[in-house]
């Protein structure tokens, strides 16, 4: 059986185990980059050789889920007026929002995002992806969500003070993040992406209430979630932090696979969520950097044996560091193949 059909087996359920655990990165766009001293800018400049980089890399990984697209989420805010900062090694970074205040809401104008050079260069990354290795491996791609989106348009401290003293305001921003999200994540269905991951880091339980929660973030989860399915994708949701509190609200958003974070009980996750979605999760990313290949086995088996069935997915518990050793990332892919559970 392939590797797409296992992870596609894993997400839609088929009333028993398949015949090895479905295992994937989450992301990993820089850490694949990294191992052939490639910067993020550098593959957005050169988006032929990033596809050959990611395709060269899973094949020794076999990351059951390749993410070409991953990683860019924030040069959305460039695109918007914000200013980004390319690190030499890492993500990139936010140095000034696009939105000083809400009324900038009245000026966007959403047709920047296709017209963008690098968006055009990250959607022909997924589309070289996509045809060299997407009948063997699902492909994916990612973006904030909109509630990390405005965040990162506006400033944190200026999201989370609004959701007490500017409830319209933040309103209002949340339906443009929406779109914007939207409008990022939706052709790339066409170019092969099959998955699309919303990851949602300032919607945690670390961070804010599950009533603002159920107030500003699942309302328009589900309203992109819902338009991204018509497209025919499977959508996968990460939040990062403990989200014990609201996992029982995953099904309702629509979501077909729940990636957690390695704070959260996967077996408290597994009975909450009784099948109803797919459930991912939770190596630390931190033991896989500095974890010997032993001590990664052996947190990835744990994990299977707290949560593994049908619907089950072994991921880490977000996107790795860069400086992952390969040999814990195959170490981590491969564990538990071929055992019984």
């Amino acid at each position: 059986m392939k590797a797409k059909e296992i992870i596609l087996r894993a997400i839609k359920g088929s009333g028993r185990p398949p015949s090895r655990p479905a295992a994937a990165l989450l992301s990993g766009a820089t850490w694949t980059f990294r191992q052939r001293n490639l910067t993020l800018k550098e593959a957005l400049d050169q988006p032929e050789l990033a596809a050959g980089i990611i395709c060269e890399i899973n094949r020794t990984v076999k990351s059951d889920i390749v993410w070409p697209g991953s990683g860019f989420h924030n040069l959305l805010v460039h695109i918007f007026g914000g200013k980004i900062k390319f690190r030499p090694q890492g993500n990139i970074d936010v140095d000034e929002p696009a939105f000083g205040s809400i009324s900038d809401l009245d000026h966007v104008d959403l047709a920047r995002i296709d017209a963008h050079e690098w968006i055009v260069h990250i959607r022909s990354i997924i589309g070289a992806v996509s045809q060299r290795i997407g009948s063997d491996y699902l492909i994916g791609t990612s973006c904030w969500g909109p509630f990390t989106l405005a965040g990162q348009f506006y400033g944190v401290e200026r999201l989370m003070s609004g959701l007490y003293k500017d409830k319209q305001g933040i309103r209002a921003l949340m339906e443009v993040m929406t779109e914007v999200c939207f409008r990022y994540l939706a052709p790339a269905v066409e170019r092969g992406a099959a998955m699309l991951s919303i990851a949602e880091p300032t919607a945690s339980g670390d961070l804010i209430s599950l009533k603002h929660f159920e107030e500003f973030v699942a309302p328009y989860l589900q309203k992109v979630i819902t338009r991204l399915k018509e497209q025919d994708a499977f959508i996968t949701l990460h939040i990062c932090g403990n989200i014990g509190d609201r996992l029982y609200l995953a099904p309702q958003l629509g979501v077909d696979l729940l990636s957690v974070d390695y704070k959260v009980d996967l077996a408290q996750a597994r009975r909450v969520l009784q099948g109803k979605i797919a459930l991912a999760g939770n190596v630390n990313p931190v033991l896989l950097k500095d974890g010997s290949a032993a001590q990664v086995r052996a947190a990835a088996l744990k994990c299977l044996e707290a949560a593994y069935d049908d619907r089950f997915v072994l991921m880490p518990g977000c996107d790795i560091p860069p400086a992952v050793p390969l040999e814990n990332v195959v170490a981590f892919i491969n564990c538990g193949a071929g055992r019984p559970f």
